[in-house]
């Protein structure tokens, strides 16, 4: 026999958890304390909103209709008081539930406020509600009895339905149905009127189990929700990502072909005249002509300085993107090295009918650096530079130190620009930007791409200026501890 007490036995011993839970659970609809629990306020008072204009008109209109069945049982000044009181509290629900609508998407604080006034203002109306049991009740009128008892538990089932979503709230109209279903009949003593008073224990026993189960739906509706919107979060920035790196695969799968494209000019282009002009002086096409023959020897020099130039650029990002990139560091004069780069450039800048101008601030410090790395930044920025700019073009580069301590080095053209979609890509591993088709001369994309791994190498960074027609300004930062202090100035005396 004992067995078959034992889940009733169980339940006794879990009360007290079940009572905390529950009172947490009120705490929480009316005091939230985060974000995750305002919202679950927001989401329990709106399943309550679901028949608010309804019961605005109903309510006012019940009361009437109570007040006229028990106008033989009370004094006409009481049932006017009564209900006059139950539509203006009616009436002052509804309208704080309008002014306090605005608060319930200001964050915590905003839903405390709302569902604690809320709250107070439901309480107030379900008690002059429930005071018909008191005030209406007729001693010794059986019918009067019953027919208020009825209408309360009409409306408990009523109102534990509308309100169970929202705890603080399911709580008030349970509290004041009680002990408006109970208290009277069962001090009235008349054996009808105790039994009235049971029926209505048992009633409300059964609509905390109602309201229970209710607010068990809701709570796992609300729960649900919360996690389909969660999975269609993930899955919109699962998609985002996936349009973003398929848009990235594109684009360097376009890059890549247009750079093999390139190469495959950039390549045959110099080998074509190595191999001609080879084939030429091997055969002795012109005799002992010595002087043509040193002409085309010359054309072979450059064209496989060229080459060496592509594989040395290749070599270069294989090591940057590869992560086996070393520096040989060393301290070195980098305006000395500016002048070097720009004296090599000089000849082909005026070749473009380009002028080129150097402009390094005075007693510029050394730096510690690869200095090969970093003559290979000024080469690339200064070749494109005079590559992309037409005949009549400027290009100015210049060196200085910015407040920060970081040496800033830019080369600035007047050149064609790039579109401000095209600034990022044109770092990037075979980006060429708008050059690869408003020039002849295109690049192979791997100047700017190798300017920018070797930047960061040394800790720098490298930024891009253009408004996209006309002019760019590449510079390149290098951090404030590889500048070396400046040498003191010499006193005279």
């Amino acid at each position: 026999m004992s067995r078959d007490y034992r889940p009733f036995s169980k339940q006794i011993l879990q009360l007290p958890a079940a009572i905390a839970g529950a009172l947490t659970s009120i705490r929480a609809s009316i005091a939230p304390q985060n974000e995750a629990e305002a919202a679950a306020v927001r989401d329990q008072i709106g399943l309550t909103r679901g028949t608010s204009p309804l019961t605005d008109i109903v309510l006012p209109l019940a009361a009437v209709l109570v007040a006229y069945a028990c106008r033989k049982a009370a004094p006409l000044p009481v049932l006017i008081l009564w209900a006059g009181t139950v539509a203006l509290t009616c009436f002052a629900t509804t309208v704080a539930r309008y002014r306090l609508e605005p608060l319930m998407n200001r964050g915590p604080q905003g839903v405390r406020r709302a569902a604690t006034v809320r709250t107070a203002l439901t309480t107030l109306f379900l008690a002059s509600w429930c005071a018909m049991g008191v005030v209406l009740w007729t001693p010794d009128d059986p019918i009067n009895h019953m027919f208020l008892i009825l209408v309360l538990a009409c409306s408990l089932a009523g109102s534990a339905s509308i309100l169970s979503s929202h705890p603080a709230s399911a709580v008030a109209t349970l509290l004041t149905h009680g002990v408006a279903l109970v208290l009277r009949p069962a001090l009235a003593g008349d054996p009808l009127d105790l039994a009235l008073a049971g029926l209505g224990v048992l009633f409300w026993m059964l609509m905390v189990g109602h309201t229970r189960v209710v607010y068990g739906i809701a709570r796992r509706a609300h729960e649900l929700e919360q996690e389909r919107q969660s999975i269609m979060r993930n899955l919109t920035r699962a998609k985002a990502a996936s349009d973003r790196d398929r848009a990235r695969a594109v684009r360097a799968g376009r890059a890549k072909s247009e750079f093999l494209s390139n190469m495959n000019h950039e390549l045959r282009t110099p080998m074509n005249a190595i191999l001609g002009f080879s084939e030429l002086i091997k055969v002795r096409a012109f005799g002992d002509m010595t002087d043509r023959y040193a002409e085309y020897g010359a054309i072979i020099h450059e064209s496989g300085q060229h080459l060496l130039a592509l594989i040395t650029d290749m070599m270069a990002l294989a090591r940057i993107e590869g992560g086996k990139l070393t520096l040989d560091e060393s301290t070195f004069s980098v305006a000395r090295m500016l002048r070097e780069v720009a004296a090599e450039h000089e000849e082909r800048a005026a070749t473009a009918e380009l002028s080129l101008t150097l402009t390094i601030a005075p007693r510029l410090p050394q730096i510690t650096a690869d200095a090969r790395a970093i003559r290979q930044i000024l080469v690339n920025l200064l070749s494109n530079a005079v590559k992309f700019t037409p005949p009549g073009g400027r290009v100015t580069v210049s060196a200085e130190l910015e407040r920060d301590g970081q040496l800033a080095i830019a080369v600035e053209d007047t050149g064609i620009g790039i579109r401000p979609e095209d600034q990022r890509q044109v770092f990037e591993r075979f980006g060429t930007g708008r050059h690869d088709v408003a020039t002849a001369g295109q690049g192979t994309g791997l100047g700017l791409a190798i300017v920018k791994g070797f930047a960061e190498a040394h800790d720098g960074c490298v930024a891009l200026e253009s408004d996209g027609e006309s002019g760019t300004r590449v510079t390149v930062r290098l951090p404030a501890e590889r500048v070396q202090a400046q040498p003191q100035a010499r006193k005279a005396g």
